[in-house]
């Protein structure tokens, strides 16, 4: 039930997220979605056995997924945008690569630090390095330059112009036509 709440919030998070973006803009949100995530953790930290830390177990994750989908389907719709048609590809399997990598080794730390130091400890390590992607970003150009989605038109102009080339239409293709061939033409009544 706590895993199933979850997930609904994962998709409350990526359905509102196109939503949010456009009424708050994609930077604002991508950081309050961050900043909320380590505040979810509280209720696993504090909670003992009981049903009513179950619920809060499971609304705590609603609203962390929430959060996470929503920050993250918003950046990877950046990502698309700002990257060239030709990286695409590249820029994704990076991307992939990157986090699903990660996942095997955070877990072994996780693992390891608590059978070391004890599992609430090392939730609230875990808790702590949650507030590292809000610092980062909040430090970083996203805060207060990222209003709107690249590429959105603000009026008769483009965001920005690093991306005018994706949101104008293209100029019209001149083709020169071919040059006349010279020399002699097969005769199709000579076959061999």
């Amino acid at each position: 039930m706590v895993l199933g709440l979850g997930a609904l919030g994962a998709a409350a998070g990526a359905l509102a997220a196109p939503a949010l973006a456009r009424r708050y803009g994609p930077g604002p949100m991508m950081l309050v979605a961050l900043a909320l995530t380590p505040l979810t953790q509280i209720p696993l930290l504090l909670a003992s056995p009981a049903r009513a830390w179950q619920i809060g177990i499971g609304a705590a994750l609603f609203l962390q997924l929430a959060c996470a989908a929503a920050a993250g389907t918003t950046q990877r719709s950046i990502r698309q945008v700002v990257t060239a048609d030709d990286m695409q590809a590249r820029m994704q399997a990076v991307s992939t690569w990157l986090t699903s990598g990660a996942r095997p080794v955070a877990a072994l730390v996780a693992g390891g630090l608590g059978t070391r130091i004890g599992v609430r400890p090392t939730l609230i390590v875990g808790t702590c390095l949650l507030l590292v992607p809000s610092v980062v970003l909040y430090r970083s150009p996203l805060r207060g330059g990222l209003r709107q989605m690249p590429g959105a038109r603000s009026g008769a102009t483009a965001y920005s112009s690093t991306t005018a080339h994706r949101t104008s239409p293209s100029p019209p293709i001149s083709r020169t036509p071919r040059p006349p061939r010279t020399g002699p033409t097969p005769s199709r009544s000579a076959r061999p």
